[in-house]
């Protein structure tokens, strides 16, 4: 299972000229693995570049959350001029949850089809090389439950896994939530099913009949 996805540092900007046109790019870091809120963001994101530049004719853009739900918008320009080649910089860079969108100023000269792909996808390119690449991490959430005596060794095994304690109580039974790669999880599983008397609880589990 895929857990690690290139993202961006923080938002990016970047501009291109062509013929009197000018192509303002903007690239924005989305919600990590959150759609709703990536959504969301995507509107919040749009609507201010539209005000800022409430005098463009064309505000153009391209996003992508996961691996699968990804979307182009060439807004007025010949189609797949703008919308496509903004979304093959995302693609260039296997960028995930993230947005760019270019505003074109329009400079008195016509372009044709490949001058705008060509300036829609250097405006892209310019506001993500500004941003910043990085790694973010899918992490899910377990509860482990088992008894005092065997910290030690789900200590041992948690750590192996490099996952993070989140929160953790010690009464009769000790309870532990911690954070773990989701493509660590079947290992560590494993792991701590050798250690007999610990339970795992996986909260997006359904429960048992």
């Amino acid at each position: 299972m895929r857990d690690a996805f290139p993202t961006l540092v923080a938002p990016g900007t970047g501009l291109h000229k062509a013929k009197g046109s000018k192509f303002h790019g903007y690239a924005f870091p989305l919600p990590f693995a959150d759609e709703a809120a990536a959504e969301a963001a995507v509107t919040r994101h749009l609507e201010a570049v539209k005000a800022d530049h409430h005098a463009a004719r064309h505000v153009c853009f391209a996003w992508q959350f996961g691996p699968q739900r990804f979307r182009a918008a060439d807004d007025g320009e010949p189609a797949g001029s703008a919308g496509a080649p903004i979304h093959g910089v995302l693609r260039s860079h296997d960028l995930h949850w993230t947005l760019i969108a270019v505003v074109r100023y329009f400079g008195g000269i016509k372009l044709g089809v490949g001058g705008l792909i060509d300036a829609y996808r250097s405006a892209g390119q310019e506001a993500v090389e500004n941003a910043g690449i990085t790694e973010s991490l899918l992490m899910s959430p377990l509860t482990l439950f088992y008894p005092p005596d065997l910290t030690r060794h789900v200590m041992q095994a948690i750590q192996k896994e490099g996952a993070h304690i989140v929160a953790e109580g010690y009464t009769n039974r000790c309870q532990l939530d911690i954070q773990v790669r989701a493509g660590s999880i079947p290992s560590l599983s494993t792991e701590l099913e050798h250690i007999h008397g610990v339970e795992i609880k996986d909260p997006h589990s359904p429960p048992s009949s």
